[in-house]
């Protein structure tokens, strides 16, 4: 079941617009913009792996792509839909699954989850900023996934040494 529940958590971001290579950018330039080394690109690919290929990340990906998904059909009626199309400050649900995601590669992954979710550059924001879905969740746990790559890039290269 391990194998299937991942390939189907990765599946599944692809479906809603998020490939691999996605990630790999993302963490790519956030390593280069802050650390301003050139990214080892074997070494990142397997961080990436790393992080996609653990079942409770998994399980957090596609919970949350189902919540995102149940709050297109749900009825006008439940004032949950008004919060979750608005993406509404208060929410904080999809900031706990993400943390969910970073707390299981380092404090630090958390940190820089917290200013790429804040930043919102490339991708993240474009997610953020859509109006034809909701993507209150799939913008978080993209960011996390982000920021535990990048981190898990440096601890395989020995630990963040800066």
């Amino acid at each position: 079941m391990t194998e299937a529940l991942q390939t189907a958590a990765i599946d599944k971001l692809a479906q809603r617009g998020v490939q691999v290579s996605d990630v790999y950018e993302g963490a790519d330039k956030f390593l280069t913009d802050k650390y301003h080394d050139a990214v080892k690109k074997e070494v990142l690919d397997q961080a990436i792996n790393r992080v996609l290929h653990k079942d409770e990340v998994a399980d957090i990906i596609l919970t949350a792509i189902y919540l995102d998904e149940q709050a297109v059909v749900m009825p006008e009626s439940e004032p949950l839909k008004a919060r979750l199309q608005r993406d509404a400050n208060g929410h904080n649900v999809d900031e706990i699954l993400a943390i969910a995601i970073t707390q299981q590669f380092s404090a630090a992954a958390t940190v820089h989850y917290g200013l790429l979710d804040d930043l919102k550059p490339g991708l993240i924001g474009v997610l953020n900023d859509k109006t034809d879905s909701v993507n209150v969740y799939l913008d978080d746990i993209l960011a996390a996934l982000i920021a535990s790559a990048a981190m898990t890039y440096l601890e395989i290269l020995g630990g963040n040494q800066y």
